[in-house]
């Protein structure tokens, strides 16, 4: 049977289409729209590329924040549920998942079976979320991708809080004022909000192998940031950002507590 994840997320739309054994393909597009109609078009441009036709796909499950809004999804799902299955599928030997999202970050800590045992999430500041290192990037006036090889070839980092985003984004500021390079500010950036995802994980504790998803996971130097504070090495799988998509397509064919064995993957 086919089904369908959509993860409504505050910054792109991902969709996905899982058949049980392996995804077929998935779409990711700015969240310009509606939540129900860039649900609908991120999954109509999936349908499209597979040659999928409308109701070829019966079961639908969205998660996200825009997840109560996507009309035509049979369930709806919680992001942590999701990422964690996502996660462990991408990655079967998973014992703690992170996502960091646009706007929010949540760790989970599986039992063996998969099974959620533990999860904690951010609070609503986004000091510990990849809007924080975008907003970094418009105050650098460089491209989004280029912080994490910024901040990897920067020597040191410039002092930004990790408290509270209005204070960071103005240590931001006064570091440019000061004359801070863009390396040693970026690295700073990235050390705030791998601070702040850390005391996540420390709040669940680190099991097994950590698994980074959501976009924020594309960051080499977040990843090793965080690496350096916990002291393991984080595992990031091929196209972390569509992690809680597949999750909620697994969902949508599997409501109990266990995840089933990671099968013939294909890259989405």
């Amino acid at each position: 049977m086919l089904s369908a994840g959509i993860d409504i997320g505050s910054h792109s739309t991902k969709a996905v289409v899982f058949d049980g054994r392996s995804v077929l393909g998935g779409h990711a597009l700015v969240s310009d729209d509606d939540a129900d109609t860039a649900a609908r078009n991120a999954l109509h441009q999936v349908m499209t590329v597979l040659g999928l036709k409308e109701g070829s796909v019966p079961s639908i499950t969205a998660t996200g924040w825009g997840r109560r809004q996507v009309s035509f999804a049979g369930k709806v799902s919680s992001e942590a549920m999701c990422a964690s299955r996502g996660g462990r599928w991408l990655v079967p030997t998973a014992g703690t998942v992170v996502d960091i999202g646009a706007e929010g970050c949540r760790a989970v800590k599986l039992r063996p079976d998969g099974a959620v045992e533990d999860a904690a999430e951010n609070s609503k500041c986004a000091a510990g979320t990849g809007a924080f290192i975008e907003l970094a990037a418009v105050y650098l006036k460089v491209p989004l991708d280029r912080i994490g090889p910024l901040a990897l070839a920067a020597k040191g980092r410039a002092e930004i809080s990790s408290i509270c985003a209005v204070f960071a984004e103005s240590a931001i500021i006064s570091q440019i004022h000061r004359g801070e390079s863009v390396e040693r500010i970026a690295a700073g950036v990235v050390w705030s909000v791998a601070t702040r995802v850390t005391e996540l994980i420390q709040r669940v504790g680190a099991k097994g192998n950590l698994v980074l998803v959501g976009g924020g996971a594309l960051n080499p130097a977040l990843a090793k940031a965080i690496e350096e504070i916990v002291g393991v090495r984080p595992v990031v799988p091929d196209q972390p950002q569509f992690a809680t998509a597949i999750g909620a397509a697994i969902q949508a064919q599997h409501t109990e507590a266990s995840l089933p064995r990671q099968q013939g993957r294909r890259s989405v």
